[in-house]
């Protein structure tokens, strides 16, 4: 099944990569579909080339993955497996890393994490994109703090926010999201590790719970995380 976007004058790859982004994200482009480059072309009125530009960052994205004939097709949404194996690896580095950028009152993020909230703002788009714009910069701004390259960078290769709520419709509880993501705030601007350690598990885990109810709402309990007890990962303040 090929699905095409509507016809629409963009000619840049940028606006191209953004508006068949949000196809994927809002299941404009259905799951597991295929993506034919030339029939996009023809309906965004540009050429190939930048098609294929905007489909490669979508690749990256962990949205499109490669086909025979040099071709695309869309992935799959994530399963129960998938959210679980996610939030295992979030567990691994995000309570140390939060816990890290509260160890030093003059040069933690606190700020930047309160503008960070206090910038959100659901009415000015979904939901959906609302939240992961917001989640992605305030996750995203706390291991920054750590400073720990190669932390970040398997972080950001993860694209779990991207992933996460491409799941969801427009009812997810951003509220709750937005207030444990103030308890975080409030434990590294104190410079409480131990306390911005806490607030992150404890995040993760309702959010984990949440997640997982979209996909088996009827179930009583949810599959337990596994994670470690106390991860040591070296950074540069240390």
């Amino acid at each position: 099944m090929v699905i095409l976007v509507a016809d629409s004058p963009k000619h840049g790859s940028g606006e191209i990569y953004r508006l068949l982004r949000r196809r994927v994200l809002e299941g404009g482009l259905p799951p597991a579909t295929k993506v034919n480059i030339q029939h996009l072309a023809t309906e965004l009125n540009t050429s190939a080339t930048p098609v294929r530009e905007a489909l490669r960052q979508l690749q990256g994205d962990g949205l499109l993955l490669a086909t025979s004939h040099k071709g695309y097709a869309t992935t799959d949404v994530l399963d129960r497996a998938g959210v679980k194996s996610l939030f295992e690896f979030r567990l691994l580095i995000e309570p140390w890393a939060a816990s890290v950028a509260a160890t030093d009152s003059l040069r933690n993020p606190a700020r930047e994490l309160e503008r960070e909230i206090k910038a959100f703002n659901p009415a000015m788009d979904s939901v959906r994109h609302a939240m992961i714009y917001h989640d992605s910069r305030f996750h995203g701004r706390i291991l920054a703090a750590s400073e720990n390259s190669l932390v970040i960078d398997a972080y950001e290769k993860s694209h779990c926010h991207l992933h996460l709520f491409r799941m969801i419709g427009e009812h997810w509880d951003w509220r709750a999201s937005l207030t444990q993501h103030q308890e975080i705030q409030s434990a590294i601007a104190r410079a409480d590790s131990t306390g911005a350690e806490e607030a992150m598990r404890s995040h993760l885990h309702q959010a984990y719970e949440g997640f997982m109810s979209e996909l088996e709402p009827l179930a009583e309990s949810k599959e337990k995380l596994r994670e470690p007890s106390s991860p040591r990962i070296i950074s540069k303040k240390s």
